[in-house]
């Protein structure tokens, strides 16, 4: 990407795309538009047209998604599944009608099996989750990965796919159903401090692991495989490293100080027991994490408490 270039960020209201937008701007990218639900409904196709023959991008970072906890896509799959198959279906349609150079859809490791060897290698892509809690979100993003990768087959298009893990940061949700694990257990396990509350409760054994990132790091790894040459049609974009979800809340009490029990309800679903992702390809391209798990989770907290009002 040159620094003239006009870049768009679909999907910029939540983590990641404030990541990606406030670090284009650092880098001195001067022509970026953003692409929200509240300006434009990606699930509809001459709005999603529309937009794409005004403002004509060169590139497109494309993040927007119906994504959430676990009880949130036990509530309403059909909303996930539909909405999230709408928006993809019509954006990759448009950014080929309209010529975009590059474009870099974000999927989720949720695509992987579960039968998958751990480290799970981008190889292990094949779709087969069917009935699990979390198919309604990871049915609709394979099919935006395998029309990605038609397009590059039938068009040579330059569209590519990427899986970050587990990620969370600033503008990330805190509250309700759509807050995933961390950003969820900070905001408890503060309140239980604030409100001298003796246990926090944390869905599962507390023994499923997951590699986790700040939003920051996702985004920077997001601009740094935009201006790569390589041919991969998907990447993942990981620690190399996993934590149980014991060791993050730990983690967190010990950051916030929090002096009471955490108490794991078994009873409670708490997803595959691994998730790493293997990250060679992205390793070998010559990127890292500029933080660690704990500098990830203090960031993350400082804005939190800075942003006890925000809501998503």
């Amino acid at each position: 990407m040159n620094k003239n270039d006009r870049i768009c960020v679909i999907g910029h209201s939540g983590a990641l795309g404030h990541a990606i937008r406030s670090q284009l701007a650092e880098q001195g990218y001067t022509d970026v538009v953003c692409c929200s639900r509240a300006e434009v409904d990606c699930t509809n196709q001459a709005d999603v047209d529309r937009f794409f023959e005004t403002n004509k991008p060169d590139f497109v970072f494309f993040l927007a998604a119906i994504s959430a906890g676990i009880e949130y896509k036990r509530k309403y799959p059909v909303e996930v599944l539909l909405q999230n198959m709408q928006m993809e279906m019509n954006v990759i349609s448009s950014a080929h009608n309209h010529g975009v150079k590059r474009l870099l859809n974000v999927c989720s490791a949720l695509l992987y099996p579960s039968t998958a060897a751990i480290p799970i290698e981008e190889k292990d892509a094949t779709f087969t989750n069917l009935n699990e809690i979390d198919t309604p979100y990871s049915l609709a993003k394979a099919a935006g990965v395998q029309l990605c990768n038609y397009y590059r087959q039938e068009y040579n298009d330059d569209f590519f796919t990427v899986i970050p893990c587990n990620f969370f940061g600033e503008y990330a949700a805190f509250n309700g159903d759509k807050a995933g694990v961390v950003p969820s257990l900070i905001r408890r396990i503060t309140e239980a401090k604030e409100q001298n509350i003796d246990t926090v409760t944390v869905w599962g054994t507390g023994r499923a692991c997951r590699e986790f990132l700040n939003s920051k790091d996702v985004a920077s790894a997001c601009i740094f495989l935009m201006n790569q040459e390589f041919e991969y049609p998907l990447i993942n974009i990981g620690r190399g490293e996993e934590f149980s979800i014991r060791q993050i809340a730990e983690t967190i009490r010990d950051m916030i100080g929090y002096e009471g029990r955490l108490f794991f309800d078994m009873d409670k679903p708490e997803g595959r027991l691994h998730m790493q992702l293997n990250t060679e390809k992205l390793f070998s391209l010559g990127w890292r994490p500029s933080m660690n798990l704990r500098e990830s989770v203090e960031d993350a907290y400082r804005w939190f408490i800075e942003n006890r009002d925000y809501t998503r």
